[in-house]
């Protein structure tokens, strides 16, 4: 009987804390500061073309999906494939940012929506300045925020304004 006591009061403190995870103000200001610094890690890596700094904010893990700009779905080891070619076609990559955000999930997963401009030199080319969007979707692993889902989109250019 009391087994049964301790158990029903360990699930339930469990399902308490689960769905309290970003409850206090204080939680959600933190996780942004230190997703926030993840966030800004990515960028730097992607600037550098450092394809092993990028993927340690990464999940590597089969549950893994990246969505790339032209529209197909890769597992982790095909992201890290993908950026290993990009990088040798270009010369330069710079990033910026206009804006992102945060959504907290009751789950303890945080969406952070970004959008900016990359600026790439391809090593054949001319400077290309393309407006992206990005989902990163957050999970806490090992006690690291890490991108367990990310959906990339390159932006078509904005119509030109009608002359009167």
């Amino acid at each position: 009987m009391i087994g049964k006591l301790v158990v029903s009061m360990a699930l339930l403190l469990g399902i308490t804390c689960q769905i309290s995870a970003f409850g206090i103000t204080e939680d959600k200001e933190a996780a942004k500061k230190e997703i926030g610094k993840v966030v800004e890690q990515i960028f730097q890596n992607l600037e550098k073309m450092d394809v092993d700094g990028l993927f340690q904010s990464y999940v590597n893990s089969p549950d893994f999906i990246l969505f790339t700009t032209d529209g197909s779905m890769a597992d982790y080891q095909q992201t890290k494939n993908h950026h290993v070619g990009w990088f040798k076609s270009l010369s330069s990559l710079k990033v910026k940012t206009l804006r992102n955000e945060y959504r907290f999930l009751s789950d303890g997963t945080v969406v952070c929506p970004w959008s900016g401009t990359f600026e790439m030199v391809p090593v054949k080319g001319e400077l290309m300045k393309v407006p992206f969007a990005i989902t990163f979707v957050f999970r806490k692993v090992d006690n690291h925020w890490k991108v367990a889902y990310q959906h990339t989109a390159a932006l078509p250019p904005a119509p030109a304004k009608p002359t009167k």
